[in-house]
Parts: C-alpha cells; structure tokens; sequence
C-alpha cells in the first residue's frame, strides 16, 4: 500500500501523503458522482491521482464523500475543510480545522527558473538574486499556489496580492492583501525526495 507518509501539523489538522504505484488502484469502488468525473479525464496520470485522492480519503475515514463547487475548490461531509495537490507520482491532501487552509506539492524542475518573473514580487525577487535556485523558487510557488487554494477566490494575482516572507527551518510566512482584504499564513514545508509541499493557514 503505497501511502508514503503523515504529518500532524495540529490537533485538528493532518497531510496524508500518498507516492503512486501505477495501475494499483481499482475504479470499483467509486459512486456515481465520482465515476462521471473520471471519465471526463484523458490523461491515465491524471485518473491514477484523482484515485489515490479517493483511497486516501477512505483510508482516513470510509464515511467521507468529496464534492466541488462551482469554482473546482473540494470540500467533504466533515466540519474539517480539505485541499489536495498533485505533481508528477505525488498525490497530498490535508484535513485541516482551519478556515482557509491550502496544500501544494510540486516536482522541483529547473524551468520555474525561466517563469520566475510571472509570480515573484519585487521584494521577493530581491531576495531570489541571492538565492537563485530551484528549491528557493519552488518553495515560494508551493507556497503561493497553497494560499491561493486556500483562499478560494478568483483573480488573484500571484506577483501583485502575495508576498512570502522569513523562509527559514521549514517555515515560513505568507501575505494576501487585495483592497481591504488582508490575511497572514503560517506556511510549513516538507521535502520528499525531489518533491518539495508548502501547508498555508490563515486563523484570520
């Protein structure tokens, strides 16, 4: 059973991580709302991720059903609030009691260096000139791809509306301002393998 690992980031608030074996899982146990979502999909990559997001889900609880709305964020049948990335053999979900909660998870790939300058801010692009690397510019884009799930609104800019801030010891802190709306993220960062996964909270 291919679920690679857990981490307990609070009393409410758990990442379920789970690394692909591919041609494992079975379509046999999904309803009818989630059969006619797969058939949607094409690419047999993108059917084995949206069924590792299913078989964790009922590992974690056999009761729970996931359902979207009209923007594609997911939610469950549990006062706890869900988000789920997916890169590459990687599937991540986290079940957390916070309002606005957001998981990442991406493949480190040297050509985030060439699109670098269409999500860094001019703070964040300063700081970038010091540490011109993969694992840097990865670390910011999980961390503003999180925030961005977890706000679950449309038009955000990731250059313009967030800063990511004091990266240091696997933390770090994000910030979302746009007109009066203004939030601070507590972001926690795990590196799996080649795989680096940003966790954003907001308790604003």
């Amino acid at each position: 059973m291919p679920l690679l690992k857990e981490f307990i980031i609070n009393p409410k608030t758990k990442i379920k991580l789970w690394k692909l074996n591919l041609g494992e899982l079975s379509y046999c146990e999904l309803d009818e709302y989630d059969n006619s979502l797969l058939e949607a999909k094409k690419n047999e990559l993108v059917k084995e991720q949206f069924l590792a997001v299913r078989k964790t889900l009922q590992l974690e609880n056999p009761s729970y059903k996931i359902r979207y709305d009209k923007s594609g964020k997911p939610s469950i049948n549990s006062d706890l609030n869900i988000s789920i990335s997916h890169s590459n053999l990687m599937v991540a979900i986290v079940f957390s009691g916070s309002n606005k909660a957001g998981i990442d998870i991406e493949l480190k790939k040297s050509k985030i260096i060439n699109i670098q300058n269409k999500f860094l801010n001019e703070f964040e692009k300063l700081k970038a000139e010091l540490q011109p690397d993969v694992n840097y510019l990865t670390m910011i884009w999980t961390a503003k791809e999180s925030i961005y799930k977890a706000l679950g609104i449309k038009g955000v800019s990731f250059s313009e509306d967030i800063t990511i801030k004091n990266i240091s010891n696997n933390k770090g802190e994000g910030y979302f301002a746009r007109g009066k709306e203004k939030y601070k993220f507590d972001l926690f960062y795990f590196i799996i393998d080649n795989y680096i996964l940003c966790y954003a909270q907001s308790n604003n």
